[in-house]
């Protein structure tokens, strides 16, 4: 198993087969540590895949009889687990271009104190952007419309690839590729000055309102 092409139609047969470690392994080469079924609804079934050295694999199945027949029914992301955390919730990735340059992406988790929310746009956000932008170009994709992000909250931190489904772009990626990049990406984000910057901003943040975290 050499594409994530190859690795999106290994997920669309162990599904249809029982969703076990063994099965996984069989059919993916990998060894796997743990196995997370869930079904949020009744239109949707999702997979985790916890692999060795930090390496998550999340599938998405789609219940829908017409995406079935157009073989687009699953959707998956490669991520690799950090040890960053943050207070706010952001996610920050790579986007495009604008006049031949890749530009920044961040989001927040919304909270219901409109104020707090207002505070975090305007002082958090712009924060965090100058920390990421000087290495935002590295989470460039290898196609023109995937991209690398992360993603951070209290408990935990993730590097990811862009979601990859039938009729994505990125199915011609190799997949040491991706994770070569997601372990890189990783150690990029271990800068003495990024991590001390990040530090400084979430302190910052630790005196709004404890309402905030709720």
């Amino acid at each position: 198993m050499d594409t994530l092409s190859e690795l999106l139609n290994g997920l669309r047969e162990f599904v249809c087969m029982d969703c076990k470690k063994e099965e996984v392994e069989r059919i993916l080469g990998w060894n796997v540590q743990d196995l997370l079924v869930r079904t949020p609804d009744e239109f949707e079934t999702q997979v985790v895949i916890l692999f060795e050295k930090g390496l998550v694999l999340e599938a998405r199945y789609f219940l829908n009889e017409g995406l079935r027949e157009l073989n687009d029914d699953c959707e998956f992301r490669l991520k690799l687990m950090t040890d960053l955390t943050s207070r706010v919730t952001y996610n920050v990735f790579y986007s495009g271009y604008i006049h031949g340059q890749g530009y920044i992406r961040i989001s927040i988790a919304e909270v219901e104190n409109k104020m707090i929310q207002k505070v975090l746009e305007e002082l958090f956000v712009p924060r965090l952007k100058d920390i990421y932008k000087p290495i935002i170009i590295e989470f460039k994709g290898l196609f023109s419309r995937d991209y690398f992000g992360v993603e951070v909250n209290k408990d935990q931190g993730a590097i990811y690839y862009s979601p990859v489904r039938s009729q994505s772009e990125s199915l011609a990626a190799d997949i040491l590729e991706v994770v070569s990049r997601l372990y890189y990406l990783d150690e990029l984000l271990k800068s003495q000055d990024l991590r001390h910057r990040l530090a400084e901003l979430d302190l910052q943040m630790s005196f709004l309102p404890s309402v905030m975290w709720m």
